[in-house]
């Protein structure tokens, strides 16, 4: 896995923070691509995410590029814990050892057969940890999206001002 520096994260922050719209949007677009994250299964995640983005009049790159974070790395860490808790919000608990080895069949065999293994309660399980981490994920992320936005456009302004106000003096003294 490549792993992030702080030169590729200071990339992607000033992506985001300089994405055309206002801070809301862009909140909107964050939320939206954490949300599906979670919520829908790996492979899919891209278009559901710029289709209901365009739903919510979101930003359509941030909704597609926070998808990433369930990957071929993240998924096999993420999915098993969510069906976990998951399980627990259907009031049908799971043992952790089973959810994460089921999931790492799937992940392994790569088959639909392996996928319908996984049965409805892992599913159901699935779908409700989904949605939590989802929603807890989502709103996270659309209020830290809307503050780095206005954090970084008002010192983006302050500086302009006083490059403004520098220029016009005099330096005859």
């Amino acid at each position: 896995m490549k792993r992030l520096s702080r030169k590729s994260i200071t990339y992607y922050y000033l992506k985001l923070v300089n994405h055309a719209g206002s801070p809301d949007y862009i909140g909107r677009g964050v939320a939206v691509g954490l949300f599906i994250a979670f919520f829908i299964p790996f492979g899919v995640q891209m278009v559901v995410a710029y289709a209901l983005a365009a739903v919510v009049r979101a930003a359509r790159i941030p909704a597609v590029a926070l998808t990433w974070i369930a990957n071929n790395f993240t998924v096999p860490v993420i999915y098993p814990v969510q069906c976990y808790i998951g399980s627990y919000i259907i009031c049908h608990p799971l043992h952790y050892e089973y959810v994460k080895n089921t999931f790492l069949k799937v992940i392994r065999e790569m088959s639909y057969k392996a996928l319908f293994d996984l049965g409805v309660d892992l599913t159901i399980a699935f779908f409700a940890g989904g949605m939590l981490f989802g929603l807890v994920s989502g709103i996270s992320g659309y209020f830290a999206a809307i503050w780095l936005v206005k954090r970084y456009r008002r010192k983006k302004q302050i500086r302009k001002s006083g490059k403004i106000r520098n220029t016009g003096q005099s330096n005859c003294g």
